[in-house]
């Protein structure tokens, strides 16, 4: 493969594409760009060594970890690179360890966020490298750090909640990022969960590269739970901004996957564990 192509490679997502490989609910994604490897979130734990040694993925090669969000799905497969990558720098917001929770009642609590503190981690070997605005991680390769709110985002969840010292809000998720590739064929975002908002996103990544269109879009896009009138509208409006492929997964929901094939057809890219995107 050219060093200036793109290689994507699905390690944990919900589904599987072949036999041997495991799901959980969780995103991890392998970038391969001029010669950086950065692992893109871990999974939620169970599944990212399994699935990297069946695919044939040595993790102790990888340059970088980058962290969408603090969420457990993202996060929990971190200690299972310890005896693998070793003290990889891990890209993150600092806000990634707030004490994060779904709270679906006054009696129904559940903390969703990292697993493990920051201070365990770095017992453990990691070395944090946190960021409110965007980094290089490599040529062409942009983290974008805190995403600008220009509109509500499509998946916004109040139930998803924060915990501090004055007591319990809607989450504001400003831990929340993505990653900008400026290829060849043009630019590709990479999203955890676009808790940001699927659209913010895609602006901000154009503000950060000075270019008119994004190429491809690939991950989770927290469309869940919309109605089909408005999936239909959020489809059309990507569509409007000439997106050429789209491999969403993972938080995006049958109903969305549906909407959104309905508009792009076979620009629609499957997207499960074992997925590889080559641009």
């Amino acid at each position: 493969m050219s060093s200036t192509a793109v290689k994507i490679t699905t390690l944990c997502e919900n589904s599987v594409s072949s036999r041997g490989l495991l799901g959980e609910h969780g995103l991890a994604l392998l970038l391969s760009f001029q010669d950086q490897k950065i692992l893109f979130d871990t999974g939620a734990g169970l599944t990212l060594l399994h699935n990297a040694r069946v695919l044939g993925i040595e993790l102790r090669d990888i340059d970088a970890v980058v962290l969408s969000h603090g969420h457990y799905d993202h996060t929990g497969g971190l200690t299972a690179l310890v005896n693998t990558a070793g003290s990889v720098p891990v890209y993150a917001h600092p806000e990634v360890f707030g004490a994060k929770y779904r709270v679906d009642s006054p009696y129904n609590q559940r903390y969703i966020g990292i697993p493990w503190s920051q201070k365990e981690l770095e017992q453990q070997g990691f070395n944090f490298h946190l960021n409110h605005s965007w980094t290089e991680l490599a040529p062409g390769i942009i983290l974008t750090g805190e995403i600008p709110r220009l509109e509500k985002p499509e998946g916004a969840d109040p139930k998803l909640s924060l915990k501090t010292d004055q007591g319990t809000q809607e989450d504001p998720l400003k831990d929340d990022q993505a990653i900008i590739i400026n290829a060849p064929q043009g630019v590709i975002v990479v999203l955890g969960c676009a808790h940001s908002g699927l659209f913010n996103t895609l602006q901000y990544a154009l503000e950060l590269t000075g270019k008119k269109l994004i190429y491809a879009v690939l991950g989770g896009t927290h469309l869940l739970r919309l109605s089909l009138s408005r999936l239909s509208s959020i489809a059309e409006g990507l569509h409007k901004i000439g997106l050429q492929k789209l491999a969403p997964c993972h938080c995006t929901g049958r109903a969305a996957q549906y909407a959104l094939y309905q508009t792009f057809g076979e620009r629609l890219l499957e997207h499960r564990a074992g997925s590889t995107f080559t641009f």
